[in-house]
């Protein structure tokens, strides 16, 4: 059996969705973009979403409508996805790398407070997978120390934090739409905000600054998403609680096969609901390789999020932090095959798979 990594679920809706934007007279970013903002909003419960190309243009946006620049350091995990760093290299400010819990995956409050300096703006913890941070835990911190807070919640949409979903809080956060997440425009992202000001620069960084025809009042760039992805965009977030469901049904499985054998990701009590964009094992890291190589022998797709944590070939000569949890969750993670289009079948077999070679 074959079981691809992280299959994704497209239907004839989002065939003919694109088809009509494309026998329409408009086929980039324009009206349907906008309605795809507010289904957005509406299923969140944010004031304002704007749409992007991708959650890495949604991060850079974020920092630069806030100021966020040269001389500036931010605090960000190193257990992260790569773009969290370079967004804040984009922009000229200097990312801080801390540890994360061995435990959630995710960083605290605790973990940034050792590195905070005189020069620190921002702190941008990551939801891990799709595990929502503890937001009040951060929201007293920046409060506490005048930091602006921005979510990286590329991987969280459709996930609650105390029953309140992530984007809705009066901080802001960032969404990917990347064919691996939740629901996919195939590229692309959105900053979710209450804040109207912030809004519209972020509207205006998209699109090179223009606050009227050919009018540039702020720096940007050409962050524009298309009309034929936000359609698509539309009919994947109609049908978004179906995938988290259909997601955490697959997530119990893993859980309750395998549950003495490996190691998973812990739900904190605030954690009301996960959205499983990833779901990740823990296992020995002298036996991980040998773990994968059996795995993929037999139709399996894995992937590690993340090998090296941030400390990689471009980025070494910039970090000399020790950060023990973020360095031993990157030796033992794996990845197994989560998606909007995995069936039981495939999970079942993936477990299996996995009891015979563990045990």
């Amino acid at each position: 059996m074959q079981v691809p990594w992280s299959p994704v679920e497209f239907g004839k809706s989002e065939i003919d969705a694109a088809k009509e934007v494309l026998e329409s007279t408009w086929v980039t970013q324009g009206k349907v973009t906008e309605e795809f903002e507010k289904d957005i909003s509406d299923y969140v419960g944010s004031k304002h979403a704007i749409v992007v190309n991708s959650g890495t243009s949604a991060l850079i946006s974020a920092l630069l409508a806030q100021g966020i620049g040269p001389g500036d350091e931010v605090l960000v995990p190193s257990f992260t996805f790569i773009a969290s760093i370079n967004a804040i290299f984009a922009v000229g400010a200097k990312p801080i790398l801390v540890d994360s819990d061995a435990r959630t995956f995710n960083t605290n409050s605790d973990h940034m407070r050792k590195y905070l300096t005189k020069k620190t703006k921002a702190i941008l913890p990551v939801d891990v997978a799709g595990l929502s941070i503890d937001i009040d835990d951060f929201n007293n911190f920046a409060e506490e120390e005048n930091l602006i807070f921005i979510e990286d919640a590329a991987e969280a949409l459709g996930s609650e934090y105390k029953g309140k979903r992530i984007g809705s809080f009066n901080h802001t956060s960032i969404f990917s739409f990347h064919m691996a997440k939740l629901a996919t425009t195939i590229e692309g992202g959105c900053i979710l905000t209450n804040d109207d000001d912030l809004a519209e620069h972020c509207r205006s960084i998209r699109n090179h600054g223009m606050a009227g025809r050919y009018e540039h009042k702020f720096f940007g760039l050409n962050f524009r998403i298309t009309d034929i992805q936000s359609a698509i965009g539309r009919v994947q977030i109609s049908k978004i609680d179906k995938f988290i469901e259909h997601r955490n049904k697959m997530a119990n499985i893993y859980r309750k096969n395998l549950h003495n054998l490996v190691d998973f990701q812990h739900l904190p009590d605030y954690s009301t609901v996960h959205s499983y964009m990833l779901f990740g094992i823990l296992v020995d890291s002298n036996k991980r390789d040998s773990i994968i190589s059996k795995l993929n022998e037999k139709g399996i797709g894995t992937r590690i999020c993340w090998p090296h944590t941030i400390e990689q070939e471009y980025h070494s000569e910039l970090f000399d932090s020790v950060l023990p949890n973020a360095e031993l969750l990157s030796q033992r993670i794996i990845n197994l095959p989560m998606g909007n289009a995995i069936t039981v079948e495939q999970v079942e077999y993936v477990c299996s798979i996995l009891k015979e070679v563990l045990s």
